[in-house]
């Protein structure tokens, strides 16, 4: 009974020195970091694992898609 008790007092110890890493990606921790200082940065579309800022324009499926404002991407008129 006393070696149970020693054993999960030493595991009880030594479970606080446990660290955990993740891997967050770089515009999800550049965000934050603005939002904290106070900044507004430009919106940010992703496609194909790719960033694109606000007003880029992007050929998908045959049509020129527009990043707006709200992170999206809206189709606009004409052709790729």
């Amino acid at each position: 009974m006393r070696i149970i008790a020693i054993t999960l007092l030493a595991l009880a110890g030594t479970a606080g020195c446990v660290s955990l890493q993740a891997r967050i990606p770089e515009d999800v921790v550049r965000r934050h970091a603005a939002l904290e200082e106070g900044i507004e940065l430009g919106t940010i579309c992703s496609l194909d694992g790719k960033s694109y800022s606000e007003g880029a324009v992007a050929c998908m499926a045959g049509r020129p898609l527009t990043c707006d404002r709200t992170g999206r991407w809206i189709p606009t008129e004409g052709g790729c």
